[in-house]
């Protein structure tokens, strides 16, 4: 049963309190949580987009529009109209309040469930913002639970690789972060793992030739870090990311990223990634060489007799002076 629906209680993105007693006196967390989704989407429902972000059954969704309509709290139009594309996520996540977002908790034991989790990982209760923005990336982002949980996890080892012991994410970094695995389509527990096992290799790979770079003291900046992380997918170590160094400054006379690049993916071309195999397979070509000349020899040319009667002659002269 697809198609638009007036919200009988006005088309704010708030909950008016007559609606939530209804919703409560029902006591049907599903129906709550349609009536959450239909009204973040101004009036729009698709049973699949439904299902999937409520995480419920297409089965459930209907059942919870039964009871919607028999609350009051929706009605469909004369001409209902079919969405003929997938419906876009709105701008901006909806600025739920706190009656909205106690709802949601009494309503969905799975989001309650999240909450606590989150709270005893995080080592705090959450603040009603912090709450909000854990809503969010529920319900706006549409991350599972088990996801949601890896993504926490994977944000506090992350911020205390980065700040040291003892610190702890924000939600708001989390949030940050949620948007990243939303993009990258990270909507079950093997794909976060796979995520998360990939973003370890990178961050080996940037501890491991930082060094090689003479790069100490400081965090990598964005560029470098795709170029250095763009080497480690490639499958190069810090030795042969050594040798491509030394060729790029020995030609540039400096660090050139755009250069190195080049010779590395040259390299990755050629299916070379060891330095044996760059040696072997890519030799940098020989300077031409000036043959070494020997000092030439001295010529001694023979002594003539001539030479000789006037060395025998001096002498003579020689001992008659002294005589």
């Amino acid at each position: 049963m697809g198609g638009r629906f007036v919200l009988t209680e006005g088309s704010a993105v708030s909950l008016t309190q007559e609606a939530v007693g209804r919703l409560l006196g029902a006591a049907s967390g599903d129906a709550a949580l349609l009536y959450l989704y239909i009204l973040s989407r101004g009036g729009h429902f698709d049973p699949a987009d439904a299902a999937a972000s409520i995480h419920r059954s297409e089965e459930q969704v209907d059942a919870a529009m039964a009871v919607l309509t028999r609350l009051g709290l929706v009605a469909e139009d004369a001409v209902p109209v079919k969405p003929t594309k997938p419906l876009e996520r709105p701008a901006e996540p909806p600025a739920l309040s706190v009656a909205e977002m106690d709802a949601l908790m009494d309503s969905d034991r799975e989001f309650r469930e999240l909450v606590r989790a989150v709270q005893n990982d995080l080592g705090a209760q959450l603040s009603s913002e912090g709450l909000r923005t854990l809503v969010n990336i529920y319900s706006y982002l549409r991350l599972p639970a088990d996801v949601i949980m890896a993504l926490v996890t994977y944000c506090r080892e992350e911020y205390k690789r980065r700040y040291g012991e003892g610190r702890v994410p924000s939600m708001r970094f989390i949030e940050r972060e949620a948007y990243v695995w939303e993009r990258e389509g990270i909507f079950s527990w093997e794909a976060a793992e796979a995520y998360i096992t990939r973003q370890s290799g990178l961050k080996a790979g940037e501890r491991e030739l930082m060094p090689v770079l003479n790069i100490y003291g400081r965090a990598l900046s964005a560029t470098e870090r795709k170029y250095i992380n763009a080497w480690t997918e490639m499958g190069f170590k810090a030795p042969a990311v050594a040798l491509a160094y030394d060729r790029t400054v020995l030609k540039t006379g400096r660090l050139t990223w755009r250069y190195m690049d080049s010779i590395l993916r040259s390299w990755h071309a050629k299916g070379l990634h060891t330095p044996d195999e760059i040696v072997a397979g890519d030799a940098p070509p020989s300077f031409a060489r000036v043959p070494e000349k020997k000092p030439a020899a001295r010529r001694e040319d023979p002594i003539t007799m001539e030479e000789i009667e006037k060395t025998r002659a001096a002498i003579r002269r020689m001992k008659g002076e002294s005589q």
